[in-house]
């Protein structure tokens, strides 16, 4: 790892255990509380639910409506929605169950046409949406509309899926904290004073409020999984280019952006996950992977680490997220699969060896394109507030200066990285890590952390990932893992999620107030 970089984390580490003690210290905020759900179709998954609208047991306008209201009472205190369109969501509702009673199919052929057929979802702005705000956090891009839905969007509608809203995200989706100056903040369901995190961060507020079931995401270096994790969901990273990213702002034209940023699913319910991917990936692609196939946890190689032996630039993994692998693992164990723990020695410069990966793509959105502001004053200002953009944005730039001018080239490093975990994991190998350092974010605080080396491992390797809920801190904020796996072996992350699910609970609402 070049010294530098390693000084810098060595502060930065610093910084934040000086930050994280004065925030003990300091005045605590009351905790708010989100409204307690409501109707019992705000507890079914999408699975069961698209079963229940096929078979018109429940009318899709009524799980509509019954969303959009959950919405409605959460959204105040979340601040997740950038753009609704309920109205037009409840008319296209009608249409389905209209459609339901006229129609000639029967229920199995609904099933294979329209698998999705009249189930609210709720998608990133940065995923067009047609007619929908496509602003992306930016204040000059401020009531910008999408003109098209992008391609993942529209095979959703395609199949069925109605689409409710667009949620918020950080500036061209380039920070882990989902604040910007057009929306603001957004706040963690499970205690609105702590940030939802980014970049998909709308959708994981959203979705652990149990105000969204499906919320559709993307992730360059983490954007699904940890807001997933911090918001009590699931959310996975799929295998790079099984969903097209085409519609998607930003976009790089490198053809390495590809292998990094993917468009993924964030679920409340590990089944979906299946349903969600076959539709987003094509019906060639989801053959291809096997999705429908099942897995024999029992077969399964699992390999685990507590923490990736990072130095001491970088900050522990929280004792309680080590306890839930420790957990996990036993579990799996107990499924019959074959344990191995490995200290993967071979990741103790995964910050250096991944981080130049990210930071060496050509094409990373710029958007001092055409300022007169030098850069070292706009930073000022933005550390001030007074700058047009965010502090969270001017922190990536400055990473992406200190990678470029600093961290010498590591691309032979990350290739040899990658092949090393594809011999462990081969096709039926699976390994569990923290999906972050921490349970919680305080908001304004991200750029201070530096457990990123866990997220951007996948991207960097090309490798799927998924993050699941495993419970709660003693603070009652959510607990997240991830499992990651070879790639085109998404279906064992899936299998894992389904089997943890089964032994922590999965995703559980956020505490009403006693």
């Amino acid at each position: 790892m070049g010294i530098i970089l390693y000084v810098i984390l060595l502060l930065l580490r610093i910084v934040d255990f000086i930050y994280e003690s004065a925030g003990r210290f300091g005045t605590k905020q009351e905790r708010r509380y989100l409204p307690a759900l409501g109707s019992d179709l705000l507890r079914i998954s999408a699975t069961e639910l698209a079963r229940k609208i096929r078979n018109k047991e429940v009318s899709s306008e009524e799980v509509c409506q019954v969303y959009i209201d959950r919405i409605k009472d959460v959204n105040p205190i979340l601040n997740a929605v950038v753009e609704n369109r309920f109205r037009y969501a409840l008319r296209e509702a009608k249409q389905v169950d209209s459609y339901l009673n006229t129609t000639s199919l029967n229920i199995r052929e609904l099933e294979k046409i329209k698998p999705l057929l009249g189930v609210p979802i709720t998608v990133k702005e940065s995923c067009s949406v047609k007619d929908m705000s496509n602003c992306v956090g930016l204040q000059s891009r401020k009531g910008f509309k999408a003109d098209m839905d992008g391609e993942a969007v529209g095979k959703i509608r395609s199949c069925g899926g109605i689409i409710l809203l667009v949620s918020n995200t950080p500036e061209m989706c380039l920070s882990w904290e989902c604040y910007n100056h057009v929306i603001g903040h957004t706040n963690n369901p499970y205690d609105p004073s702590y940030s939802s995190a980014g970049s998909s961060g709308g959708e994981g507020a959203l979705l652990g409020a149990g105000a969204s079931l499906i919320g559709i995401g993307s992730d360059i270096a983490g954007s699904i999984r940890l807001p997933a994790a911090i918001n009590g969901v699931f959310g996975h990273k799929p295998t790079p280019k099984m969903i097209s990213t085409k519609g998607h702002f930003p976009i790089g034209q490198d053809e390495k952006y590809s292998e990094f940023m993917v468009i993924g699913p964030l679920v409340r319910y590990a089944v979906d996950f299946k349903l969600i991917m076959n539709i987003m990936c094509g019906s060639r692609i989801s053959s291809d992977l096997e999705l429908i196939h099942p897995v024999d946890i029992s077969k399964l190689n699992v390999y685990y680490v507590e923490g990736l032996n990072l130095r001491y630039c970088l900050p522990r993994v929280a004792k309680e997220i080590v306890c839930a692998i420790k957990k996990s693992v036993s579990h799996l164990k107990s499924c019959g699969a074959t344990i191995h723990n490995c200290d993967f020695e071979e990741l103790k410069d995964v910050t250096a060896v991944c981080g130049s990966a990210l930071f060496s793509l050509k094409d990373i959105p710029n958007v001092f394109k055409g300022e007169h502001t030098p850069f070292i004053i706009e930073l000022l200002k933005a550390a001030l507030g007074k700058s047009k953009f965010t502090f969270n944005l001017m922190h990536f730039y400055v990473l992406q200066t200190i990678y470029k001018y600093v961290v010498p080239d590591y691309s032979i490093e990350n290739s040899k990285l990658k092949a090393y975990m594809l011999d462990k994991l081969g096709d039926n190998g699976i390994m569990l890590l923290p999906t972050f350092t921490d349970t919680t974010l305080r908001h304004n605080h991200t750029c201070m952390k530096n457990g990123y080396a866990y997220l951007i491992l996948a991207n960097a390797l090309g490798l799927p990932a998924t993050s699941i809920p495993c419970g709660f801190d003693k603070n009652g904020m959510p607990i997240g893992i991830q499992v990651i796996a070879a790639p085109f072996q998404d279906r064992l992350c899936f299998a894992v999620a389904e089997e943890l699910e089964r032994r922590f609970g999965g995703w559980i609402p956020p505490p009403e107030k006693g």
